[in-house]
């Protein structure tokens, strides 16, 4: 069994790790990033105008992708999008 203080401290690096979420290639501003115990929160800025979603990745500070989440999703007219992720080291 993983010990509560290291998945605490291997949150706490992945939390650092992060520096920014892409929306269809394109970033979107990180407005929370926040931790509690192991489970790190990222929620990005509402965005308008967005008629099609076909990706979003978190990248770390090298450039990697950390997790990706690929979709065809098309957004109606007059909707404002936010996105949350929640990783919880376990």
């Amino acid at each position: 069994m993983i010990s509560k203080a290291y998945r605490e401290r291997t949150a706490a690096d992945l939390k650092d790790r992060i520096s920014k979420v892409l929306l269809n290639g394109k970033e979107t501003e990180i407005v929370e990033l926040s931790i509690s115990g192991a489970v790190v929160t990222v929620l990005t800025h509402r965005e308008e105008d967005i008629k099609h979603i076909e990706s979003v990745q978190i990248i770390d500070d090298l450039g990697n992708v950390i997790t990706e989440r690929k979709t065809d999703l098309n957004v109606r007219d007059n909707r404002t999008l936010d996105f949350r992720f929640t990783f919880e080291v376990v």
